[in-house]
């Protein structure tokens, strides 16, 4: 059966338990609904690796590995609508410096850059299109690679990096429960994006996904205040893997720019 369930992408140590609510209220939902889910998530199995899983019922990726690896391999279900960020189910990064850097603002040659990976949209991808628009092709004198939204904002407010892109998602966690946000300010935000895509398996019928649809819906509607709040979700976007198509233009764009001179 479709056993693997995993919310990878903003599951951060101190939101553990209010991820562990949301999937609660998700499997509750599926049962009402006649899908078959599993009691809990799957945090041992790396992301990569069950989002082509023959046996995924729900995962969350992001739109780069969307429209560059998982085209036509997975079915799209939608994507969780975040407080404040509009229009709703969409995303954007924030570009973050130190906040006593006012330089940055001026000018970004030279300056050294820190990335999540260069398979993350709203960490890479999205800063080389910033750029690109700008007439700034390969500004940096390096690029660090920190494996996370969460190390590439610390990096910077180390002084270990001067810039980087931050997932707005990321950014809300962030602004709770990190303390080098302190040393930070945001410089500028990139366009909005559709947000990070739920999956399920490939195989899934129509009926099936409109049912898993109807599901998440109601499961954010039945999800704590608290925790609610704490996540930033308020509600569930369905979305086709078309919807997808401007990430994927922007791969073509800008992909194979070079960050670094």
């Amino acid at each position: 059966g479709h056993s693997i369930v995993q919310l990878p992408m903003y599951d951060w140590p101190e939101f553990t338990q209010a991820t562990n609510l949301l999937w609660a209220s998700i499997r509750d939902h599926f049962n009402k609904a006649g899908i078959n889910a599993p009691t809990s998530l799957d945090r041992r199995a790396p992301p990569a690796e069950t989002w082509q899983s023959p046996n995924l019922l729900l995962s969350q990726t992001c739109g780069l590995p969307l429209v560059a690896n998982l085209s036509g391999k997975v079915k799209v279900l939608g994507s969780f609508a975040y407080q404040g960020i509009e229009p709703g189910g969409t995303y954007h990064s924030v570009i973050i410096s130190h906040k006593n850097n006012d330089e940055l603002e001026r000018c970004l040659e030279g300056k050294r850059a820190v990335i999540n990976g260069d398979d993350s949209y709203s960490g890479c991808l999205a800063l080389k299109c910033y750029l690109a628009d700008r007439g700034l092709e390969s500004p940096f004198a390096s690029v660090i690679v920190s494996g996370g939204h969460r190390d590439s904002l610390c990096a910077v407010a180390s002084r270990n990096a001067d810039i980087a892109a931050i997932d707005c998602v990321s950014w809300h966690l962030a602004k709770q429960c990190e303390p080098a946000i302190k040393n930070l300010k945001v410089i500028a935000h990139t366009e909005s994006r559709p947000g990070l895509p739920l999956i399920t398996h490939l195989d899934a019928s129509a009926q099936e996904i409109s049912a898993m649809r109807d599901a998440l819906a109601r499961a954010v509607d039945d999800l704590d205040e608290k925790s609610c709040t704490m996540l930033g979700i308020h509600d569930f976007v369905a979305r086709e893997e078309s919807d997808y198509a401007p990430i994927a233009e922007d791969l073509a764009r800008c992909g194979w720019l070079s960050l670094r001179r």
